[in-house]
């Protein structure tokens, strides 16, 4: 029994690793953007102990030797207030070049009453009041009822460089439980592979 637990254990650690998360892409520039150094996390939620809690989860996926990853919760705490005009302000002012916005309003959302299909899915087009699950891409592409896999979660994301520039767009389909440590480690490990296979993240 004891060389076999010990080919098992390997294979149940890897399996227990993988990420729940699928990212579709649905939107790419076609320019040439070379991976920046610097990324600014944006948790779009007006659940402030959600939005630390994404951040800070997903800080550690991202990070590495040659990405720092800046966080929106400690270098705008009150982005709210400005809307997107105050985060471009705020990268042009620090350099940085990355900004990865995940729509994260009603995290936990009943898997069982999905949103409405004409909700917009753009994190970075919406009003501090405007809060509702969203739907529509931010370049405009509709995301039509009958196209909704059966998932848990849902999430639109984008990165867009300091000028508000769309470099990607994508949705994050989590089949993961209601808790939001585990929910942020399975997006961000899927969207900095997805982000790192096209060669926009270091």
């Amino acid at each position: 029994m004891r060389p076999l637990f010990r080919y098992l254990l390997p294979a149940l650690f890897v399996a227990g690793c993988a990420s729940t998360t699928d990212v579709t892409t649905r939107f790419t520039d076609e320019g040439s953007h070379p991976p920046q150094d610097t990324l600014l996390l944006v948790a779009h939620t007006p659940e402030g102990n959600i939005r630390e809690t994404w951040e800070l989860t997903c800080k550690d996926i991202f990070s590495s030797n040659s990405l720092t990853v800046l966080l929106s919760h400690q270098e705008l705490p009150l982005w709210y207030e400005g809307g997107k005009k105050r985060i471009l302000d705020w990268a042009q002012e620090n350099d940085v070049e990355r900004i990865l916005v995940v729509e994260l309003t009603h995290l936990l959302i009943d898997a069982a009453a999905p949103p409405a299909a004409g909700n917009q899915l753009n994190p970075m087009e919406q009003s501090a009041g405007d809060v509702q699950p969203t739907w529509k891409i931010g370049i405009g592409g509709d995301l039509a009822k009958d196209e909704v896999p059966d998932a848990l979660r849902q999430h639109g994301a984008e990165l867009i460089n300091a000028d508000g520039k769309p470099l990607w767009t994508g949705i994050a389909t989590t089949h993961e439980a209601s808790n939001a440590v585990a929910i942020a480690k399975s997006q961000c490990s899927a969207l900095r592979r997805s982000l790192r296979e096209q060669a926009l993240i270091p």
